[in-house]
């Protein structure tokens, strides 16, 4: 069983990259690139492109989609006070193709790289599950700080579609940032907004 996965996806005008660094990190990476206008591609160590890394809880969020239990999901990641949000939903209520947008980067997947996708994931989960939760291994970063697991969270909110299938949304933050439980309801929903109405009757 090997220790490193990666595979990339090309279409015509942009590419997604699932990248796995080693089946005991908690995480995998994906990265979004653009075909440029002479036909040369972004290269992300060049700064090009939009990478994200995906948590564990993460990972099985996007599988709730891509099996088609859930609608959608859509995460935020804040980091140094850049937040990039990461969508993947079904373009259609056939549920044949998949839309991941990364930030401003779009990619589409459909049969037969949609399965590839699939299947890669669950298998990452399954090595993950097995060998990234054996233990805590801490490494030293370039200016000698070690990474604490503590230093993030994730927030999630789960909403039922019209069709059954949930909605979910998740926020990865940082613990300096203040979180507040609130109790709220659901008024009206659209596609791309909700009113929410608080218990002390304000709505937002």
């Amino acid at each position: 069983m090997t220790d490193y996965h990666t595979k990339t996806f090309y279409g015509q005008k942009s590419s997604i990259t699932l990248t796995s660094p080693s089946k005991s990190a908690p995480y995998v990476f994906l990265s979004c690139i653009n075909r440029k206008e002479d036909g040369s591609w972004e290269n992300t160590s060049k700064g090009e492109g939009k990478t994200v890394k995906i948590s564990t809880e993460e990972i099985i969020c996007i599988l709730e989609v891509l099996l088609k239990k859930s609608a959608n999901w859509r995460g935020f990641h804040i980091f140094k006070e850049r937040k990039t949000e990461i969508y993947i939903g079904w373009e259609r209520e056939s549920r044949e193709v998949i839309q991941i947008r990364i930030g401003e980067y779009i990619k589409k997947l459909r049969f037969p790289n949609l399965n590839f996708f699939t299947l890669m994931l669950e298998h990452i989960l399954n090595e993950k599950i097995e060998f990234a939760t054996c233990g805590k291994s801490k490494k030293k970063l370039k200016d000698g700080e070690i990474p604490d697991e503590g230093d993030y969270g994730i927030f999630s909110e789960y909403i039922i579609a019209r069709d059954g299938l949930q909605v979910v949304e998740t926020t990865e933050f940082g613990v300096s940032e203040v979180t507040i439980e609130i109790k709220a309801k659901i008024k009206v929903e659209s596609p791309k907004a909700l009113l929410i109405t608080l218990e002390s009757d304000k709505e937002f």
